[in-house]
């Protein structure tokens, strides 16, 4: 996972042409097979489906919002596949 030096957190994947950062993630999905589905604080309440692993966006959003691991949340879940 790359990260940008602007603060935005460690790139998760690309959603038509821009990179995504792990800041604006607002609720995350498994969807399966190297991708899942997220929210993004610029599309609302819409799901977007990234070629990303689950278990890899869940640790760089987790790890920015400074959840302790083993912790519950729903918006954000502990993806251990």
């Amino acid at each position: 996972m790359e990260t940008k030096p602007n603060g935005a957190g460690p790139i998760i994947g690309k959603a038509y042409g821009r990179a995504v950062h792990a800041r604006e993630v607002t609720a995350i999905d498994e969807a399966g097979e190297g991708l899942c589905w997220v929210r993004l604080a610029r599309f609302g309440d819409d799901w977007l489906l990234l070629r990303s692993e689950g278990r890899d966006v869940s640790r760089a959003v987790r790890t920015l919002r400074q959840i302790p691991p083993g912790e519950a949340s729903a918006r954000f879940p502990l993806i251990d596949a």
